[in-house]
């Protein structure tokens, strides 16, 4: 069966790659079957032979197979990323037209190693990067006259995002006067040897680009950019992580789980300068001059993304890495406004089995999530697969953040079809990587829902199956229906349909079942908090209400000893105003002295006192004498008193 040639109703060209193993132990399920034209597009793969279901072998076929000994630069040419690069510089009669890269596989089939290499060879990231440069060269704008013209750059950026220079963004994060400068790199990944990269052991090492590999190279024959234009190379990276988008270009440098739960997540949505598409708004954005500048921006991204040990790949990604290069264009002549046109190269998380994986916890739902993810992309898929036909069925792409990201801006939409502005529909590559003596379920899975067509044979050997299946064809045969199925083999696909959504249900359920445990040990732990927190407060409202009675008393004194001091500054002014007032009183009076009485005036005075005192006493005697029976006595007392007194005076 040929794959179809109606690559305009396709939302991707598919190609498969398969990786390279060395375990001489395990059994091949997956072949390759030779094509009589130049490469192979058809794949069949049988389930081993310790599978007691004993299930149909199935036939596959893709845009092309590469297979185990094909090198980084046949699939970065096989697959077409250089049509992509020139349909994203555009021509001289055009703008640019945005294009798309992405893996999908299981988990270690080898999808990081195809997109960002090994340490001793490039990725298909890096040589599209190199490709870039080279191929603008003439027209890009150079470092020293990049602050003339980098606020139309900025303005011209739809998505409100944080423009920063190369420069500027690296210095924010490692600080100048690096003399030497160390490579910082991120976890290894087992394909074809360890990765370049690995986790850096200081957060201000900035990466080293004469550390990167610099092959394989690129030949860039036939790429000829725009000659009457000008360029600037804008790039950014963020991640989907448990279904919200997160910028790895935030700055924090460390990817431990503290950091990441303080990261804010971004919107995915139409703005003000772009009502026609949807864009990730709030994203930081670096203009680069130059591939070495590129690559550190590169490196600091893959710092950020979440990576975790598992059962099955000892650095899984547990998020959807998305890494956009815009190209800005515009006419060098007579400057004008700048077009965009993007190149997003998306490196998707592996899917993976729980049991096989032996996650739990936290990786667990991180697992579930991207699963979920996956499973909305493969109806995406599928639908294009069934629309090969000429049918119209609608594709289910706004079911999570993943499949948004991919194709809101691949379908028209209201604002689309009122929007003045025309825009070349996104090109769209998928790669498929998978391991012929991996895991089968998963596998198979993966390839069932991205390849392009797919045929089931009869079982190879009767089964069980095949029993109930002539059973249930008896009973067709006896109560025929018009809408029944009588082939045996939609039968097949029914049960092996009903098996998946069982291990499916079962997985969900496992899934839940630890999130349940989980959620109920944080409720109690939660309680048990709040129970705390209720103490805690209770204790420091206590002392809040210490504290505000040491501070009413200690103003109530200071009050007390103000109005006390404003008292006694009354008094001393009251006392002062009577001073004041006794002295002028002082003033108003006059003091008269009684002259000094002569000696003549003196004795007349005297004598006047004299016989004054004599008729007192004389009075004073006859009182006496009518009160007293001894008065003749007294009175001769008296004439003696008398003849003395006579005597004595002058």
């Amino acid at each position: 069966m040929e794959p179809p040639q109606k690559p305009s109703t396709s939302l991707f060209d598919v190609y498969l790659r398969l990786r390279p193993s060395h375990a001489a132990d395990a059994e091949r399920f997956l072949d390759v079957e030779e094509a009589g034209h130049d490469y192979p597009k058809h794949i069949t793969i049988k389930p081993p032979s310790n599978d007691h279901r004993k299930r149909a072998v199935e036939r596959f076929a893709f845009t092309r197979v590469f297979e185990e000994d094909a090198a980084q630069v046949d699939i970065f040419k096989g697959v077409g990323v250089l049509p992509l690069i020139e349909g994203v510089l555009g021509q001289e009669s055009r703008e640019g037209r945005d294009g798309l890269l992405a893996t999908l596989g299981v988990t270690g089939s080898g999808k990081s190693h195809t997109i960002l290499g090994s340490k001793a060879q490039r990725g298909l990231t890096q040589m599209a990067l190199d490709v870039l440069f080279q191929s603008t060269c003439n027209g890009l704008i150079h470092p020293t006259g990049l602050a003339s013209v980098f606020p139309s750059i900025a303005a011209s950026d739809v998505s409100e995002a944080q423009m920063f220079t190369a420069g500027a963004f690296l210095d924010s994060l490692y600080g100048d006067g690096q003399s030497e400068r160390g490579f910082g790199s991120r976890a290894q990944t087992p394909m074809m040897g360890a990765s370049f990269l690995s986790i850096a052991s200081k957060r201000n090492v900035i990466p080293r680009p004469s550390a990167l590999p610099q092959y394989p190279t690129v030949d860039i024959d036939g790429i000829e950019a725009d000659s009457t234009a000008e360029y600037a190379i804008v790039i950014s990276m963020y991640e989907v992580y448990n279904d919200r988008i997160f910028d790895l270009l935030g700055g924090s440098m460390t990817s431990s789980k503290a950091a990441i739960q303080k990261r804010r997540a971004l919107l995915f949505k139409s703005t003000e300068q772009s009502p026609d598409r949807k864009v990730v708004a709030g994203l930081r954005k670096v203009v680069c001059s130059n591939l070495e500048e590129a690559l550190m921006v590169l490196e600091t991204g893959l710092l950020e993304r979440k990576v975790a040990g598992t059962g099955s790949n000892a650095v899984s990604s547990r998020s959807h890495g998305f890494f956009c290069v815009e190209v800005k264009k515009r006419r060098r002549a007579y400057g004008g406004s700048w077009s965009t046109s993007a190149l997003t190269i998306v490196d998707l998380a592996g899917s993976e089995r729980a049991r096989n994986a032996k996650t739990a916890g936290a990786t667990l739902a991180e697992a579930g999530k991207i699963n979920e993810s996956l499973m909305y992309l493969g109806q995406c898929m599928q639908m294009q697969s069934d629309n090969q036909d000429g049918t119209k069925n609608i594709v289910p792409f706004r079911q999570c953040k993943l499949t948004e990201l991919l194709f809101s801006n691949s379908f028209p939409s209201h604002n689309n079809q009122h929007h003045h502005q025309h825009r070349n529909p996104q090109k769209a590559v998928m790669i498929v990587t998978a391991d012929p003596l991996g895991d089968f379920n998963a596998t198979s899975q993966i390839l069932r829902y991205s390849a392009l067509a797919r045929e089931v044979t009869v079982p190879r050997i009767p089964s069980v199956t095949s029993t109930i299946l002539s059973g249930a064809l008896t009973q067709q045969n006896r109560c025929p229906s018009a809408g029944d199925r009588s082939s045996p083999t939609a039968a097949l696909e029914e049960l092996e349909a009903a098996a998946k959504e069982i291990t499916r249900l079962s997985e969900e359920i496992d899934i839940i079942s630890l999130q349940l445990t989980e959620e109920t040990t944080r409720r109690q732990t939660a309680e048990a908090c709040w129970q705390a927190a209720e103490d805690r407060m209770a204790s420091l409202e206590q002392e809040v209400r210490d504290d505000c009675y040491e501070e009413m008393e200690q103003r109530i004194e200071a009050e007390r000893r103000r109005w006390k001091g404003a008292w006694d500054e009354e008094a001393d002014k009251n006392d002062e105003h009577l001073d004041r007032k006794i002295e002028i009183l002082t003033r108003g009076i006059q003091i008269h002295e009684d002259p000094e009485p002569t000696a003549e005036e003196r004795v007349a005075e005297l004598e006047g006192e004299n016989e004054a005192l004599k008729r007192k006493l004389e009075s004073l005697e006859r009182e006496l004498l009518g009160r007293s029976p001894t008065k003749k006595q007294r009175v001769l007392k008296a004439k003696k008193w008398d003849v003395d007194v006579g005597f004595e005076s002058p």
